[in-house]
């Protein structure tokens, strides 16, 4: 009997939590391609508590309008709660959906199922707003050419002294604004594409660094740069990690400059450091800033496009969302943890050897 599904697989298969927990017969919603297995006999299952360590089956999941969905299911065995899960893995989701039946005992962790998958919900929400972003930015692209280029005329044109001069250049100077939230968002829905490759971290880092390292000098905010020990090389595109790593450093210069309290030390700080996830190793880049802090309130919507807290004209609200997008497309995760007026942001990507 399926007891639990969690909010991923519901939203992948159309039926409600109510529709599908109760169910008794797996084979009601999906079709497994190997006709020898089959979801009735649990016993004959050889499977470790891992999901990673077991082998993996196809099968085609029925979704409630009719079509069929393929995707690959692993099995993982709780001796202690005595339950099976199902771990689906299923082509452009990104969180796994999960399903637990056959339980003998009530589950320990209920809450943990009833809680959407913010992940899932976040990515689906970047790829619809991604797929409007592209068609808008390219119909806003040729329009304001037209702009920027009279404008600039105009300006080039008319002698100083003419208030018709200053009223150009307020054009020509939004016009651009304009123009850099189109690249943003251009940037955004991944028109542009870039081989990856093996490359030194900390080469990209300094790049990137170099360019804002005046910005910052001249806000008379120290920074921290620990040097990782030996190399360190990830498989990323070079061009889209540099603009991560500015998108980041901008953003703690900001919260810096934000923070009025004269007591409080104005420190940028990058490290790095290795982890393992799921089995496979990362580079971390860790980037802490002293600044005011996120409040809870806003820490949901910090990825969201065009959410800003900046004053108008210091920022396209699209940094952080082009930050989080690429992140992904490169096989990483960005991520993040607020409070007492220190932020850090967390970026992390596959490890190359």
């Amino acid at each position: 009997m399926i007891q639990k599904v969690n909010f991923a697989f519901c939203k992948t298969i159309g039926y409600s939590k109510e529709e599908l927990e109760g169910i008794l017969n797996w084979d009601q919603i999906c079709e497994f391609k190997d006709t020898k297995f089959h979801f009735a006999d649990p016993p004959l299952w050889p499977c470790t508590n891992l999901p990673s360590e077991n082998p993996s089956h196809s099968i085609l999941l029925y979704t409630k309008d009719g079509t069929k969905k393929e995707c690959s299911v692993a099995f993982a065995f709780d001796r202690e709660e005595l339950r099976i899960f199902a771990y689906l893995e299923i082509p452009q989701v990104l969180n796994k959906p999960v399903v637990k039946f056959d339980s003998l005992k009530s589950s320990a962790t209920e809450k943990d199922w009833e809680k959407p998958d913010v992940a899932w919900v976040q990515k689906e929400k970047l790829d619809a707003i991604g797929t409007l972003s592209a068609g808008v930015a390219h119909e806003i692209n040729n329009p304001l050419m037209g702009v920027i280029n009279y404008a600039e005329m105009m300006v080039n044109g008319i002698e100083n002294g003419n208030p018709l001069r200053k009223y150009a250049g307020i054009i020509l100077r939004e016009g651009n604004r304009i123009s850099e939230i189109v690249k943003d968002m251009l940037t955004f829905t991944r028109i542009e594409k870039e081989e990856i490759k093996i490359h030194n971290i900390k080469s990209i880092f300094e790049s990137a660094f170099g360019v804002i390292k005046t910005c910052i000098d001249k806000s008379k905010i120290e920074t921290v740069v620990s040097d990782p020990e030996t190399p360190i090389f990830v498989a990323c595109s070079a061009g889209k990690l540099r603009k991560i790593y500015f998108n980041l450093l901008t953003n703690a210069k900001d919260a810096i400059e934000s923070n009025t309290d004269p007591n409080q030390k104005r420190v940028l700080s990058v490290s790095w450091e290795k982890l393992k996830k799921e089995n496979k190793d990362f580079i971390r880049t860790i980037i802490e800033d002293t600044g005011i802090g996120i409040p809870e309130e806003n820490r949901h919507k910090l990825f969201d496009p065009f959410y800003t807290t900046k004053d108008i004209g210091k920022g396209t609200g699209l940094g952080l969302t082009v930050s989080y997008n690429l992140t992904r497309e490169m096989g990483g995760e960005l991520s993040f943890e607020s409070g007492n007026g220190v932020t850090r942001f967390y970026l992390d990507l596959p490890e190359s050897i």
